[in-house]
């Protein structure tokens, strides 16, 4: 007992009052948790100790060369996974990730067995993390306020925590694969290989896309106005009617601030998708938005598309007034046909990048209003 008395006074010397008998109070807790005064000490918030332990990481560390040695991983390739999740260089550290963390990349080199490339790999985990983080950082959020109560104790907050992970954690995993396997099955369906990709045995380094952009007018000058939990609420909401109104083989890309961005290799479906956003958002609480939609040539990497009809989709945005669609005459002209649309001019215009004007119309459904 006395041996836990002076390990206690040890990890809470520079605390006084209220926060160190919440510490103390928290220690003695850990310690009865099988908690040793090191991992204690070490912990960046000591209050996540025990729900981290239910989540897989068990206090321990290692290095990428201990991994190396143990599993005959490719050194190279563990370092750059580790940067692709964000862990630092290694021998960069004071002391070396846990080992939870440094571990959580060995499953891909089952993609290498597969044959893939070792680049594409490195992309894809760079991707889910980035995916995942965004995933985790709402979690977070959820998780705080559902365990969050007026006056709760580090200890209470600790418990909570603890149980909120050992609850999650036999539903956690299934979900997110269930979920991978979905957007898997949606862009595998949306990206049928076509007959020269089979006779050559190769993907195209670009293809043939529209690619659109819809933002919300003012989103900005809103900022300065209203607390920023409404307006991550408020592009929140668009992020939402954006899914709600993509329909193969129009696929929803991406957030970026206050706008969305959608790529299809079928401009017609593009165009409908956009123009039912614009429907959708009209009938909400929100600012009015406006589009702009481009094709050309383009490259998907990584789950994002890069070319310059990305450029010119998100720069033709800006010359669209509220609530209007706009698009190249490109797009225009691949639609000509199309009875249910109006098109009007709206002359050529000047975009950073690109030389000499661009023609632009905006358009709509016949019979509806701007």
């Amino acid at each position: 007992m006395a041996e836990e008395g002076s390990a206690v006074e040890a990890l809470v010397e520079e605390l006084t009052g209220q926060a160190r008998i919440e510490r103390a109070d928290l220690v003695e807790w850990l310690l009865a948790r099988g908690f040793d005064v090191e991992q204690i000490r070490g912990a960046l918030v000591p209050v996540l100790l025990a729900a981290n332990r239910m989540i897989g990481d068990d206090g321990t560390h290692i290095s990428a060369d201990q991994i190396c040695a143990a599993t005959a991983f490719d050194e190279e390739l563990l370092h750059r996974l580790h940067r692709a999740v964000g862990l630092p260089a290694s021998g960069t550290a004071d002391t070396p990730p846990s080992r939870a963390d440094a571990e959580s990349v060995l499953r891909a080199r089952a993609f290498i067995d597969l044959g893939f490339d070792a680049d594409e790999v490195v992309g894809i985990i760079r991707v889910l993390v980035e995916g995942l983080g965004r995933a985790a950082e709402a979690m977070r959020k959820a998780a705080l306020k559902a365990v969050l109560r007026p006056g709760a104790t580090e200890v209470q907050l600790a418990q909570s925590f603890e149980h909120l992970a050992s609850s999650l954690t036999p539903v956690l995993g299934p979900m997110i694969a269930d979920l991978l396997y979905l957007q898997l099955r949606r862009s595998f369906e949306t990206e049928a290989v076509t007959l020269a990709e089979r006779a050559t045995g190769s993907l195209p380094g670009a293809r043939e896309m529209t690619v659109a952009f819809a933002d919300l007018v003012g989103f900005t000058e809103l900022g300065g106005v209203v607390a920023p939990e409404h307006l991550e609420r408020t592009a929140n909401r668009l992020a939402e009617l954006a899914r709600d109104a993509v329909v193969p083989p129009v696929r929803f890309v991406k957030t970026i601030g206050d706008a969305v961005m959608f790529v299809s290799s079928d401009a017609a479906a593009m165009l409908h998708v956009v123009l039912d956003l614009m429907s959708l958002a009209a009938g909400q609480d929100l600012p009015q938005l406006r589009a702009g939609i481009a094709s050309g040539w383009a490259v998907s990497h990584a789950g994002d598309w890069y070319g310059s009809p990305v450029n010119l989709a998100s720069r033709i945005t800006g010359v669209a007034r509220p609530g209007m669609v706009v698009a190249t005459d490109s797009v225009r002209h691949t639609l000509a046909a199309r009875d249910e649309l109006e098109w009007s001019s709206l002359g050529g215009h000047a975009f950073k990048g690109v030389s000499g004007p661009v023609p632009v119309a905006s358009v709509r459904r016949r019979g509806q209003s701007c």
